[in-house]
């Protein structure tokens, strides 16, 4: 069987799928399996979290044979990442998921909004029609109106669950400070007190 993966120089690291996310594993056997070239590349340059990308971020996805001695086993070689359970990669764990956790804000508001507005629509059409609606049409005014209502609590409750988490975590300019940090410590350098030969190539 034909099929594309996403992966890293090293086959270390596979694209995986759980449920609607990708998301990265070590066992080849669980990397996810592409149809077609096409679609690999469109999810490769614009469907990855940022988190995922970061660690296939210069492989394009690959055609192998299924099955393949080409594919890695994990029993007999055991594939480690130390990065991902780096602070580093907590750190960028969090911060997508924040940026996840404020977008999905955004869309919760616009979706409470909209579900407002129909309340307010029917609530007015029943109204204004006061004593001329059939039992027919006080039913499905009463049905539509009860839909809305329904639909504007699921909004209403998720937006709390977010709301609360966004609440209770380290605010975006926060985690920029640590994402700051992080990058001063990479490219930190040390500046001799008083041996100074020593970081001119000299020997002790």
């Amino acid at each position: 069987m034909n099929g594309y993966v996403i992966t890293d120089a090293d086959k270390k690291v596979w694209v995986c799928k759980d449920k609607n996310s990708y998301t990265l594993s070590t066992d080849p056997n669980k990397a996810h399996i592409f149809e077609n070239k096409t679609l690999a590349n469109s999810v490769f340059k614009s469907s990855l979290p940022k988190i995922v990308k970061s660690r296939v971020t210069d492989v394009k996805a690959i055609k192998l044979q299924i099955c393949d001695d080409e594919m890695p086993k994990t029993a007999s070689q055991p594939q480690e990442i130390p990065e991902i359970d780096s602070s580093k990669y907590i750190v960028s764990v969090i911060s997508d998921a924040i940026a996840k956790l404020n977008a999905r804000y955004e869309v919760l508001v616009d979706e409470l909004s909209k579900y407002d507005r129909q309340r307010t629509d029917v609530e007015h059409y029943i109204e204004f029609n006061t004593g001329k609606l059939n039992a027919s049409e006080g039913y499905k005014a009463f049905k539509l109106l009860q839909d809305v209502l329904l639909e504007r609590r699921k909004v209403k409750d998720e937006l709390q669950i977010v709301q609360v988490a966004l609440d209770r975590i380290a605010a975006p300019d926060e985690l920029a400070h640590i994402d700051t940090k992080v990058k001063e410590l990479e490219t930190r350098q040390y500046t001799p007190r008083e041996f100074k030969y020593l970081f001119e190539g000299e020997n002790i």
